[in-house]
């Protein structure tokens, strides 16, 4: 797993690059130079991907950038089929199953920007170890009010995840704001629903080192 994935680890603003379905899709988020990949296993995605898939794009990945496994509620059994260590939950997860996840690797916990209740829940929550702030309806590519959402995110213990419709000229203005742990993006670097953009990817990366304190 690559160490600039790692919470504990100072350093720039991580960069996490989700929705990859191709080989050259991971490739290029590498040379990009993303910290982690999001492969998605959730039905009735445009960027679902199969377990088999996911475990062959993990293993193109290999240890350069840090797999994260995308799953929506997912049964107990389903948690098996994680593609690497990290597994994020985007849905109405039980604490119980938070814990049954995270008793095999490392949670990300999705939750969305005006659920507080949820924030704090899951704030609080020994099991998480990185939450993901994200629009509504995750993958819509729709971003959020940043203004609005920080006086919550100064109260966030934490380590967090932007996420919610960045894009290139976006995403600057979003850490200077914010300033999150890391930031997340699939839409914001597509050409189609579901298509990455080499050059895409590499101009958002290259926005987020441009903006991270130094």
């Amino acid at each position: 797993m690559s160490e600039r994935w790692n919470c504990h680890t100072p350093g720039p603003v991580r960069i996490k690059i989700c929705g990859l379905k191709t080989p050259l899709d991971v490739e290029a988020a590498v040379a990009a130079g993303a910290d982690a990949i999001g492969l998605v296993i959730a039905e009735g995605s445009p960027r679902e991907v199969s377990p088999d898939q996911a475990a062959a794009l993990a293993t193109v990945a290999a240890d350069r950038v840090a797999v994260v496994t995308l799953m929506l509620d997912p049964l107990p059994t389903q948690l098996a089929v994680r593609a690497a260590n990290w597994i994020q939950l985007h849905g109405q997860e039980a604490p119980s199953l938070v814990a049954e996840a995270a008793s095999a690797g490392p949670v990300i916990k999705a939750v969305p920007h005006n659920d507080t209740e949820a924030i704090a829940l899951w704030d609080a929550d020994p099991n998480v170890r990185l939450l993901l702030i994200d629009s509504p309806r995750g993958g819509s590519g729709q971003p959020f009010d940043h203004a609005a959402f920080a006086p919550i995110a100064r109260e966030i213990r934490t380590p967090w995840v932007l996420a919610g419709g960045l894009r290139p000229e976006t995403v600057a203005s979003a850490i200077e704001m914010l300033h999150p742990w890391g930031v997340d993006v699939s839409s914001g670097v597509e050409v189609a629903r579901g298509v990455k953009d080499a050059g895409l990817m590499q101009a958002f990366c290259d926005a987020v080192r441009d903006a991270s304190p130094h």
